[in-house]
């Protein structure tokens, strides 16, 4: 396999991202790939396998903010990019900064799957922006960049925690193709006896690894100690660098405490001084996952950890003695106490942590981070073509809308008798919309409706129109073309959850389904009502939208329920696409009716017109080569 490996971010292995980047690049070597790193680590130069863009300067100001921080950010090169693309099978980018933009665009262009890690969380970028760390709004704006510039065009996502895909998805309210593999703890990291050397002899150790930023919250842990009973006989340990070197050193001051070790340690030597200590603290209130506390526990160190909401980490406190609350000092410094006055519970504790750390073996992690990128460089995936993956035809739901659906409420009104509203609604429907959607849909998709129906339409009054979900706006649109009658769309409830338009789609014929129980019997009422003025109603059986999907998918039979009960006709409706030109023509395909079978019991029944419907959808779909816009490719 052929990896490249952007990094915006690269040089000495001082943080998470860049561990997490050459962990990859060993272990992919390791295994016989062919190994690419595109990045500004201006020390690469030259060497085999790396391609190396200028450093980006942004002004005084940000560069000062990257170099306080050990960061030389990357400057897009585009002949670079290209070169280092060059008989690539698969791109991973590990940062939503501009070299990984840049690259990820380019090899979409050229049909190369990519997939990108998510190892920047919106607040390590906020802390250093303002102080906008705390800002929601902020935060929320951030991330909604990251989506639109890199990952929304990417083929997957590496998530380190299912909490920081979260976190991510519901901000920008859209699932994603998301897979989640813990970074993994290097198997070097192992409990030892090792006698205690100065400086770290006759005190109790406390450590935290970490850079030296905001968001660390390393100013709460001295705050903490200052407030234990045991402040003379406790040593701080932070192993980082970082912008916020002073600001530790001036609290440890104010507070006087012993002033903490602050250093860097090469990983042989964070091994032996975690070895050498008696608790680790993780104070940070924004962590994606925290290796370095994993490490720590692999150590057999017992970890004190905040309960921050914006922070993955505390995911590994086993007990509520290994959480604290994370804007107390009081709290951190009583469960510190604890762990001092009670050793025999603490080195149980320890044996506890280092069975549980064995779920973060690194190889194992590695290997399924290998395998990701092996599934994704297959050679369908490199098309030019938009790709959905999914796994259950079923339920997986591609609309990606970003609407927030709200429940409908059980006192929801399905019919309206008030005559100004009825007046609007015969408007807006009749004289405005069906006009407006008949020229958009020539316009846009250059529908063509195709009868063969069995009887004439005109008496078509009240039928159910089962059709296959394709299309976001065309669907709902094509069925009130079919028809004289007004026609009805039962939908979910996002469709009436739009502030500000709610009551125009429901006049033009939403359905919203009842969310609770007291409301089914209204909008079983609703739907009769409306068979029995003669309007249609339409169904989406499959239920879920699948862009410009050309085949047919299985559904179930239990919306056919609905004509057995009221015993009116079926009609099919099957969308193709037809290839036109350059790009395709829409067909609609109308077959039908059919009627329910009255001499079955009630479940044959709904499986039979289940299956008329089903059968003739496929039949209408196989019957010319369709234009395939996008590609849909099953994973497990």
């Amino acid at each position: 396999m052929n990896v490249l490996l952007v990094c915006d971010v690269l040089g000495e292995e001082n943080n998470g991202t860049i561990h997490a980047s050459m962990n990859l690049f060993r272990h992919l070597k390791s295994c016989g790939d062919n190994v690419r790193v595109l990045c500004a680590d201006q020390s690469k130069k030259g060497k085999d396998g790396y391609f190396v863009v200028p450093n980006l300067k942004l002004g005084c100001i940000i560069n000062y903010i990257f170099k306080k921080n050990n960061v030389a950010p990357a400057k897009p090169n585009t002949k670079i990019i290209n070169k280092a693309l060059d008989g690539v099978d698969i791109v991973h980018v590990m940062l939503p900064f501009p070299l990984g933009i840049k690259a990820a665009k380019i090899a979409k262009k050229r049909g190369i799957p990519v997939t990108a890690g998510f190892h920047c969380q919106a607040e390590n970028f906020s802390s250093h922006i303002f102080n906008m760390m705390n800002s929601k709004a902020f935060n929320k704006v951030v991330y909604k960049y990251f989506y639109k510039k890199l990952y929304r065009h990417v083929n997957a996502i590496h998530y380190p925690t299912q909490f920081i895909r979260d976190i991510f998805e519901e901000t920008i309210k859209r699932k994603t193709n998301g897979h989640v593999i813990s970074n993994g703890v290097n198997e070097q990291y192992i409990k030892k006896d090792i006698e205690r050397v100065a400086p770290y002899d006759e005190k109790f150790n406390i450590l935290f690894i970490g850079r030296l930023a905001k968001e660390k919250s390393h100013n709460l842990l001295i705050k903490a100690v200052a407030k234990s009973k045991y402040r003379d006989d406790i040593r701080l340990i932070f192993a980082g660098q970082g912008p916020r070197e002073k600001s530790i050193l001036q609290t440890a001051k104010m507070c006087k405490i012993e002033v903490p070790i602050i250093k860097f340690f090469p990983r042989e030597e964070l091994i032996d001084v975690i070895n050498q200590c008696d608790l680790y603290v993780h104070p940070s209130v924004a962590e994606i996952e925290a290796i370095a506390c994993l490490e720590a526990i692999k150590c057999g160190l017992v970890p004190v950890i905040s309960d921050s909401k914006r922070s993955a980490t505390n995911a590994f406190a086993l007990t509520d003695k290994n959480l604290f609350k994370h804007d107390s000092p009081k709290d951190l410094a009583d469960k510190i106490d604890y762990w001092i006055e009670h050793p025999e519970e603490k080195e149980k504790a320890s044996k506890d942590y280092l069975n549980y750390a064995v779920n973060f073996d690194q190889t194992a992690c590695m290997k399924q981070m290998r395998e990701m990128l092996l599934t994704y460089s297959k050679e369908e995936n490199h098309t030019l073509k938009k790709i959905y993956y999914y796994k259950d035809e079923l339920n997986d739901d591609f609309a990606n809308n970003g609407i927030v659906a709200k429940k409908t409420p059980a006192n929801y009104r399905y019919i309206r008798k008030c005559p100004i509203y009825r007046g609007t609604s015969f408007v807006l429907y009749h004289f405005i919309a069906r006009p407006l959607v008949k020229l958009m849909n020539k316009a846009i998709y250059r529908q063509k409706i195709v009868n063969h129906l069995t009887v004439k339409k005109k008496k078509i009054k009240g039928a159910f129109i089962y059709a296959n979900h394709t299309l976001s706006m065309g669907d709902a649109y094509t069925p009130n073309l079919l028809f004289r009658q007004k026609n009805n769309i039962i939908t979910g409830p996002e469709a009436t959850s739009i502030f500000g338009v709610k009551t125009i789609v429901s006049m033009i014929g939403a359905i919203p389904l009842p969310s609770t129980y007291e409301g089914a019997p209204k909008f079983l009422e609703a739907v009769k009502n409306k068979i029995e003025k003669g309007e249609t109603i339409t169904i989406y059986p499959e239920a879920h939208i699948w862009p410009h999907y050309t085949k047919i998918r299985n559904f179930k039979e239990a919306s056919f329920g609905y004509p057995l009960s009221i015993n009116c006709p079926v009609i099919c409706v099957t969308n193709t696409f037809v290839p036109h030109k350059k790009r395709y023509k829409l067909l609609t395909h109308i077959d039908g009716p059919f009627y329910p079978d009255q001499n079955l019991n009630r479940k044959e029944a709904k499986t039979k017109l289940r299956n008329q419907v089903y059968e003739t959808m496929i039949m209408r779909s196989l019957e010319v080569k369709q234009y395939e816009k996008n590609r849909y490719i099953k994973i497990d």
